[in-house]
């Protein structure tokens, strides 16, 4: 689980399962954002935050409950939700239901559930994005794609400097800036690892991390066993996560 590295937000006001729940996210090596205890803060951290999954208290005190808060998160963006309850109440399964939370689990969580709750919550939204967009990327009649640039011209020392699309190896994203990694040199930009990608091919580019693009065309060797690709002279860890999208996009013959 520790190789997802994924940021997970926990809301919950009982400062007992909170503590718990951060140790268990320590000891699967991801990142512990929170704990947030009521709507508001639970809202200014998802705004401002890069969070990959919610851990959340579906009886959650104050004027706005988890179920509730839950509809207004997934209207700011798709997240991969987690419903924690302390008691069995079939009213409020029945209204978290139709949000299609990833698990309902009861308080107090046992690590192992957790775990494979995590696990299957992360493989899942993944699988659900890649679809979406494949669907949303997918020629038609009435819309063909948007063609993108050959070339991008990137500002450096204050001159704009141009390079090859097709000589982009791959992409991290650190925050709001992109490294762009070229053969022998590496050009940075200041914008979002998403903004940076709607410019480049999606039939060459696949994503590898959460923060890591890569161009299939330097795609040198995959070790599925170890999750390692080499791409160029780089030898970068493959997340579990898109494991199986990288494989489909590999042209094999067995």
């Amino acid at each position: 689980m520790g190789d997802l590295a994924i940021r997970v937000l926990v809301v919950e006001d009982e400062p007992i399962y909170a503590d718990q729940l951060e140790a268990y996210l320590q000891d699967l090596g991801c990142e512990f954002i929170g704990p947030a205890t009521d709507a508001r803060t639970t809202l200014s951290l998802f705004r401002t935050e890069a969070v990959d999954l919610v851990l959340l208290d579906v009886h959650l005190r104050g004027a706005v409950d988890g179920i509730e808060l839950a509809g207004q998160l997934r209207e700011l963006r798709p997240v991969p939700i987690i419903f924690l309850t302390s008691r069995a109440d079939d009213e409020a399964f029945a209204r978290a239901r139709p949000l299609g939370p990833a698990a309902y689990l009861i308080k107090p969580v046992a690590f192992d559930a957790l775990k494979r709750a995590m696990a299957l919550a992360i493989d899942s939204f993944a699988a659900t994005g890649a679809a979406v967009a494949a669907e949303a990327t997918a020629p038609t009649a009435a819309q063909p794609p948007e063609k993108t640039p050959d070339t991008l011209f990137i500002k450096e020392n204050g001159l704009l400097e141009k390079i090859r699309v097709s000589e982009i190896q791959s992409v991290e994203a650190d925050n709001k800036v992109c490294r762009l990694v070229l053969a022998g040199r590496t050009v940075v930009v200041r914008m979002p690892l998403r903004e940076v990608m709607r410019h480049l091919p999606p039939d060459r580019f696949v994503q590898i991390q959460r923060s890591y693009h890569i161009n299939l065309d330097y795609l040198e060797r995959f070790d599925p066993v170890r999750n390692l690709a080499q791409v160029g002279e780089q030898v970068l860890p493959v997340s579990q996560t898109y494991h199986h999208e990288l494989l489909r996009r590999l042209y094999k013959l067995d």
